[in-house]
């Protein structure tokens, strides 16, 4: 049984069959199976294709959207459990997963906004680049051998903590303005993208907020506001591996699949 993202391509290229001119039967027929603009969200998380050298593009290269939503679990979901202080770990931890930043969150993820873009996916492109750019940061920021951190607290040591804490937390803040947008642009597309880049967007709002914290000297409340931030990236995780779910089975064309709950409807095509 052909999957999805084969059935695009079938529209493109229709099988033909040539006459048997033996018995003189005619035998041609055409074979054309679309996806509905619904089907077609779930798969790549953009409400509709564009174009025929969009399908055809679509049976070349296949649909990176799904090795880009794994690039984000395996890195956001062992951060916010750090952030969130399980088992011991704290936001010190992060760097035992500073590989995974360079590759995981960073490579991988820039990889697949880049596959996104070559067979025409714009938002998902945006998403995924962005955020591996992010990743990349982040392991930048917190490697030894850039010694950036150790220059950041040795200005500190002359002009106090925000110094060394409210860069960074410009930085995560407008992280969050960003995302936020992604979020009000999600709503075109389903539920589930909604939760996952609206918690996000929390993410980078709380941590933010708990770096000006940490600037102020005001320990303890930054404490639990880095807490709250791995809580929101950790809930922001749960849509993602129902996502990811969703993908996977519609990947090996299961007989049944787990609902995103479309919103496209909602809006009507534009005219």
């Amino acid at each position: 049984m052909a999957t999805k993202e084969s059935e695009v391509a079938s529209n493109e290229h229709p099988t033909s069959h040539q006459t048997d001119g033996t018995n003189g039967h005619d035998l041609g027929r055409q074979i054309s199976v679309t996806l509905t603009p619904q089907q077609f969200e779930e798969l790549y998380l953009q409400p509709s294709i564009k174009s025929r050298n969009q399908m055809s593009l679509v049976k070349t290269f296949g649909n990176p959207t799904s090795f880009g939503i794994v690039s984000f679990l395996l890195t956001l979901t062992p951060t916010s459990c750090c952030l969130m202080g399980w088992r011991g770990a704290s936001s010190n931890s992060l760097l035992a997963l500073i590989g995974a930043y360079y590759f995981m969150g960073g490579m991988a993820m820039i990889i697949s906004g880049l596959l996104e873009w070559v067979v025409g996916n714009t938002f998902p492109f945006l998403v995924f680049a962005s955020f591996g750019t992010f990743w990349m940061t982040l392991a930048g920021y917190l490697d030894p051998r850039n010694q950036v951190q150790a220059s950041l607290l040795k200005a500190a040591q002359g002009g106090g903590p925000a110094t060394y804490y409210v860069p960074f937390g410009y930085y995560l803040v407008f992280w969050a303005v960003y995302t936020y947008f992604l979020t009000f642009a999600a709503f075109r597309t389903n539920v589930v993208l909604v939760w996952i880049l609206l918690f996000v967007a929390l993410t980078f709002t709380t941590l933010g907020a708990a770096y000006f914290k940490f600037g102020e000297d005001a320990v303890a409340t930054g404490g639990d506001l880095v807490i709250a931030a791995g809580a929101c990236g950790f809930t922001a995780c749960m849509g993602g591996f129902y996502i990811l779910l969703h993908l996977c089975l519609a990947a090996t064309d299961f007989p049944f699949n787990i609902p995103l709950f479309d919103l496209a409807h909602l809006w009507g095509s534009k005219q």
